[in-house]
């Protein structure tokens, strides 16, 4: 997904490899542990789901929602602080409609809000950032994608 011109996914990572830096994760976010589906019960228990705990629809889509709040708030700041940039456009209308979907439903989780501003007057710096937090972003999505997978067949169900 490479495009050459202003304001593209190429150009927004010119100088540095985005490969090589470290993923930037939401440090107050449960919905790992939340929507991990439940244990047959011959499994057993796992660290982070002992045997006695159930899969909880309702809880694990309030933290997807917090999720998506999250990552929206966060690319909009820095949309706000790079207005020329329009790739980030259609990720924040799409993850915008799910939190719009996920609401009618279910209230979002209790979440904390980013903290103060984690963009600079440093483009370079910035644009680093956007790098890690988009890596995030990206592994959240597949975790919401298996989610979302695993409710709509009715495995939790069972």
């Amino acid at each position: 997904m490479q495009k050459n011109q202003e304001g593209s996914v190429g150009s927004q990572f010119a100088g540095f490899n985005c490969s090589d830096l470290e993923v930037q994760m939401i440090p107050h976010t449960q919905t790992s542990t939340v929507c991990q589906p439940s244990s047959n019960s011959t499994d057993k228990p796992t660290c982070s789901r002992p045997s006695s705990s159930s899969f909880s629809t309702s809880e694990c889509l309030r933290n997807i929602s917090a999720d998506l709040h999250y990552y929206h708030v966060i690319l909009g700041s820095y949309k706000q602080h790079s207005p020329n940039i329009s790739d980030l456009t259609p990720v924040m209308n799409h993850t915008k409609q799910l939190m719009q979907c996920l609401k009618r439903r279910y209230d979002p989780a209790e979440e904390a809000p980013p903290e103060g501003s984690i963009w600079t007057n440093s483009s370079f710096d910035n644009r680093k950032v956007l790098c890690k937090v988009l890596k995030g972003f990206v592994i959240r999505t597949v975790t919401i994608n298996r989610v979302l997978g695993y409710i709509s067949a009715g495995d939790h169900m069972k």
